[in-house]
């Protein structure tokens, strides 16, 4: 027998002394390392190998208490034993209709008795191999599985890494807003104070100029928001029209800063709007989804 058989234990089931006696002289001659268990009818087969979890079962077909075909069928109905080989040996159940019948219960293998011991360890050997196959196949497929999880585990430091980078941008991108917005604001104010210093024609090119860099400023510092914004938190405007099905692009926005948990101040420097005119939008989203409060309604956005 093989070396690696070593590794391996046998519950040999038969309620004949004599036939226990031959078998186990065959095993332990060909092999004295081999672990065997021993049972003498089909219902303690069973219970030993529910606990031992055995690698073969050798099961005589009649014995008093259960017999083989009973037991294997207990066996195979059990998910702790039913993936244990079983080889039914049998000395008055010889026809084709009663070994189909110990196939079908779930034997892989039969051996007519009497039988010689070349027979026997030619038979226990082909299962312990068929076992030994399948052993290795479960190693590689545990190999390829832990393969597969170190390349997942990469991808989401990759990913995490990826996010945390665009997190940053967003940030970075959002405090630049805020100083442009601020710089445009002061630029504003200083051009404002002219206006009572001009006559009708310049405070109408003076408002212009003003209406006119608030314009192209707020339009380039929002495809530059946006952009940004969705890599970092992906599929957010579509989670927000589902729930709020006729929000407006104005009210977007500024669920786009709710969701960056920026203060009402801080989102009306950005939007050239005063702190009122914030709240006044935030309250018309929180009517649109009922919902009460300022926090409830921050939350609720954070959590898209």
């Amino acid at each position: 027998m093989d070396e690696y058989v070593n590794e391996y234990q046998i519950l040999i089931v038969d309620n004949d002394p004599n036939q226990l006696k031959i078998i186990t002289g065959y095993l332990i001659e060909n092999n004295p390392d081999l672990k065997l268990l021993i049972s003498t009818n089909g219902k303690s087969a069973y219970e030993i190998a529910r606990r031992n979890k055995p690698d073969l079962i050798l099961m005589d077909w009649e014995m008093p208490v259960m017999n083989g075909i009973d037991s294997i069928k207990l066996l195979k109905a059990d998910e702790s034993t039913m993936e244990i080989p079983v080889i039914m040996i049998t000395g008055t159940h010889n026809d084709t209709d009663r070994l189909k019948e110990a196939l079908d219960s779930g034997a892989i293998d039969f051996l007519n008795k009497p039988f010689n011991s070349i027979e026997l360890i030619a038979r226990i050997n082909t299962q312990l191999r068929n076992i030994e196959i399948f052993r290795k196949l479960l190693s590689q497929k545990e190999v390829i599985s832990n393969h597969e999880k170190e390349l997942i585990a990469k991808e989401k430091l990759i990913l995490q890494a990826e996010v945390l980078h665009q997190q940053k941008q967003l940030t970075m991108n959002t405090v630049n807003i805020l100083k442009q917005a601020q710089q445009l604001q002061s630029i504003t104010e200083e051009i404002t104070a002219l206006l009572p210093h001009s006559t009708e024609e310049g405070k109408r090119k003076i408002k212009s100029i003003i209406s006119m860099l608030n314009d192209r400023s707020s339009e380039r510092m929002w495809n530059e928001f946006e952009a940004c914004f969705e890599k970092v938190h992906s599929g957010f405007y579509e989670k927000l029209v589902e729930k709020i099905p006729d929000i407006t692009m104005r009210e977007k926005r500024l669920c786009a800063f709710l969701k960056m948990n920026m203060s009402t101040k801080e989102i009306a420097s950005i939007t050239f709007q005063s702190p009122n005119s914030i709240d006044v939008g935030k309250h018309r989203l929180r009517k649109k989804v009922k919902i009460q409060s300022d926090e409830d309604f921050t939350n609720f956005i954070i959590s898209l």
